[in-house]
């Protein structure tokens, strides 16, 4: 008999109950989020349980662009902490290090991308400027590189130099260029930010796979030795 089937035949309720544990959990921050929007009243409870676009009466491709790049942020994300998982498995430190630091910056600016810290919350609400935002990540994006600089270059550098590339000419824009988001302008900048996140995804794939395909590859040799 699979020793698999056993164990989950012999299972005791407090098992069980350890194993959905974590589901528990999320949902039950998913209820406070919820209880929130719904008890506050300075906002209508549509506007923040609905698509944007649906809420603003926009057609469905409105926005197509940037939720394509949040989706591929959101896989530079994943892929990161994954890799930086299996790393610290192998005892892989200086890889562990340089994943996670990547998964964290990315996972900042896909924040930023959601709810347009640059753009909008942090200049409305405290003053801070679009152009101070977008140094200070200027600043955690060199301090990342250079940090993990050697683990970086043991990856696919190029794809993560033309990442960098791509946002040095969207920043170059948005700082540099007079001008509204909107004509060509705006479409220049926004289409180097989006080849920036693709290439960025790319890297962050590949990377990983290559992370997780040495781990195991490694593991599987030091067991035939053993064997």
């Amino acid at each position: 008999m699979d020793h698999r089937t056993g164990d989950r035949r012999g299972a005791t309720a407090a098992d069980r109950f350890t194993a959905l544990l974590p589901l528990f959990v999320i949902w039950t921050a998913g209820l406070l989020v919820i209880s929130f929007v719904l008890v506050q009243q300075q906002v209508p409870s549509e506007d923040l349980f609905m698509d944007a676009t649906f809420v603003g009466g926009q057609r469905w491709y409105v926005g197509m662009v940037a939720a394509l790049g949040m989706v591929a942020w959101t896989a530079s994300v994943c892929f990161c902490l994954t890799a930086s998982w299996v790393a610290g498995l192998a005892g892989r430190k200086g890889a562990k290090s340089a994943f996670r630091g990547g998964g964290l910056l990315f996972a900042l600016l896909l924040l930023d991308d959601l709810f347009l810290f640059h753009t909008d919350l942090l200049p409305r609400e405290l003053g801070i400027s679009k152009q101070a935002v977008l140094g200070f990540y200027a600043f955690l994006g060199a301090a990342w590189l250079l940090t993990s600089l050697k683990e970086l270059q043991r990856s696919r550098f190029g794809f993560l130099v033309g990442a960098a590339a791509a946002f040095a000419i969207s920043l170059g824009v948005d700082v540099l260029v007079a001008g509204t988001d909107a004509g060509f302008r705006g479409a220049v900048e926004d289409s180097a930010k989006f080849l920036g996140i693709l290439a960025l995804a790319l890297w962050a794939a590949t990377s990983a796979a290559d992370v997780i395909r040495s781990v195991v590859t490694d593991a599987s040799a030091n067991a035939m030795t053993m064997s």
